[in-house]
């Protein structure tokens, strides 16, 4: 039987020269330079994940008081998911690295109209599947914060 692996930790100082400290609200140094790409760091992106989870919560219980309330679903439905579509779209505008590429700007015009088309769709079955507006803004989320972390923000970006 082999003997059991130790390991050690290492505890690095957060002030120190090699780790700076960085505030927990300071989503603005969000850019390090990975060869020619940009790719934001990933402390900074959790960061943002974290406020962009809270965001959807905060907009999904809003949904189901609104539901509770006798509003009409789809109509709360459509204005809650383009309204964190574009909150989302806005906050990660500090991620992108700005293209003038005819190529990118119709990649992203797709994109938004696709995301646009479904965000529409989910709204409209609302009322059949209230769970649908909650699948949608987790998996949109999913999408935006795969693109944030691996520096193509731009996609998603306003």
């Amino acid at each position: 039987m082999p003997a059991p692996l130790r390991s050690s930790l290492k505890l690095l100082v957060a002030d120190s020269q090699d780790h700076p400290a960085s505030s927990p609200n300071d989503l603005n140094s969000v850019v390090e330079e990975a060869g020619s790409t940009s790719i934001p760091s990933a402390i900074v992106v959790g960061r943002w994940r974290a406020v962009a989870d809270a965001k959807m919560e905060e907009l999904l219980s809003t949904f189901d008081s609104a539901l509770v309330g006798g509003e009409e679903p789809a109509r709360v439905a459509h204005t809650l998911l383009h309204d964190f579509m574009h909150w989302t779209r806005n906050s990660v505008k500090k991620f992108q690295a700005l293209t003038t590429d005819d190529v990118d700007r119709a990649a992203w015009s797709r994109e938004k109209a696709v995301w646009i088309g479904l965000a529409d769709l989910a709204a409209q079955d609302a009322p059949r599947d209230p769970a649908g507006v909650d699948r949608f803004m987790r998996i949109w989320l999913g999408v935006v914060h795969e693109a944030t972390a691996t520096g193509q923000a731009w996609l998603y970006a306003r």
